[in-house]
């Protein structure tokens, strides 16, 4: 073999066919995960245009505090402060900083600190749907401030269903409480983040999440309790997607956390059942919610709901991530670009649509990429 041999003509010739298939295969996956992102311009156009709506509300002193907090029609829910430092991040541009102090002032220094005298005792003792610490974590860990790093522990240790004395109360035992327990364990890991000191019951809570999966899509035996709303559902195998999204985005960051084995396959079980029985594809979406009374007879026919398709849509692109099965690329860009297209229906409405589009739709990106 001459000396003016080039290297790479010397492997070829040293180890023979079997590299080639490997880079040629390794090509191929490479040219899969380099399709585009569909609508991914519209969704960072719709950042900008209606994240400064929801910015410019947030900081109009002629608009009441509790309408900014309200849940249904407010401009923080959702975790406002986590969606624009994400956008400042995105985009670099520093400036969206300031809107995510616009949210802070109202959702932490207006709400959380003021939570003082309560079921937990000690402030931050709100309820189990108002547990939201992803904005305040990037707060402390970008700007060090001790308000936000308290206001997170708070959070984790007294908002409903975080505590130690209530994360096990009997009513969380079925999955009609699962939004509550899934932000108790975003809250739990973002607490360890900030600096404290890992709690003895987290273990447990993330078991319970995994045990809501099951209730849904495993055994299937989750049924809605006579409290339901809507009351006809009460007693029925009953499913919202989005609730779904959130029980998966608490088990990413848990799995994140311990790397346990199951959070993959209840995840990916979770993922193959809403697209089987909840897509609707002439709407792009999933249905909001559904119901039978046997989970062996097919949901009726509903209409979609767009604009809670960036909460599901990030689960596809992270077991996309963890398995290379393209399936899920493919079937998280249609619920990802069938939310971006309908945005203009819904996001200029108010701040908490805005906010759940931009809550971890980020990660959707980043996992697609």
């Amino acid at each position: 073999m001459g000396q003016n041999t080039a290297p790479s003509q010397r492997l070829w010739i040293t180890v023979g066919i079997g590299p080639l298939i490997a880079v040629l295969l390794m090509t191929a996956a490479a040219r899969g995960q380099q399709l585009p992102i569909p609508q991914l311009a519209l969704w960072e156009s719709n950042m900008i245009t209606y994240g400064q709506a929801n910015c410019a509300r947030l900081a109009d002193p002629t608009i009441p505090f509790d309408q900014k907090l309200n849940p249904s029609t407010g401009h923080v829910y959702y975790d406002a402060e986590r969606a624009f430092y994400q956008i400042a991040d995105y985009t670099g541009v520093p400036s969206w900083n300031t809107c995510a102090h616009a949210a802070q002032a109202v959702y932490r220094d207006q709400y959380v600190v003021a939570a003082a005298v309560c079921w937990g005792g000690g402030y931050g003792c709100v309820p189990g749907y108002w547990n939201f610490t992803h904005g305040l974590t990037m707060d402390y860990l970008k700007t060090g401030d001790v308000d936000s790093k308290n206001a997170v522990i708070a959070l984790s240790q007294n908002a409903a269903y975080s505590g130690d004395a209530d994360w096990d109360a009997p009513e969380t035992a079925t999955a009609w409480l699962s939004r509550e327990l899934a932000y108790a364990l975003m809250a739990h890991i973002n607490a360890e983040k900030v600096g404290a000191t890992p709690r003895t019951v987290t273990p447990g809570i993330a078991d319970k999440n995994l045990a809501y999966m099951d209730q849904w899509f495993g055994s299937k035996s989750f049924r809605c309790p006579d409290i339901c709303e809507p009351s006809a559902a009460a007693g029925k195998y009953y499913i919202q997607p989005f609730m779904v999204g959130l029980t998966a985005r608490a088990l990413i960051m848990w799995y994140d956390k311990t790397a346990d084995p199951r959070v993959l396959p209840a995840i990916k079980q979770a993922l193959d059942w809403l697209w089987a029985n909840a897509w609707v594809p002439n709407d792009q979406a999933f249905w909001y919610e559904n119901w039978v009374a046997d989970p062996a007879t097919p949901m009726p026919a509903a209409p979609g709901a767009p604009d809670l398709n960036l909460l599901i849509a990030p689960a596809f692109a992270w077991v996309y991530k963890q398995t290379g099965d393209i399936t899920y690329r493919d079937r998280g860009d249609q619920v990802f670009a069938g939310g971006v297209v309908s945005a203009d229906q819904y996001l200029g409405f108010d701040g908490k649509h805005f906010d759940q589009n931009y809550w971890w739709s980020f990660d959707y990106v980043n996992w697609r990429r």
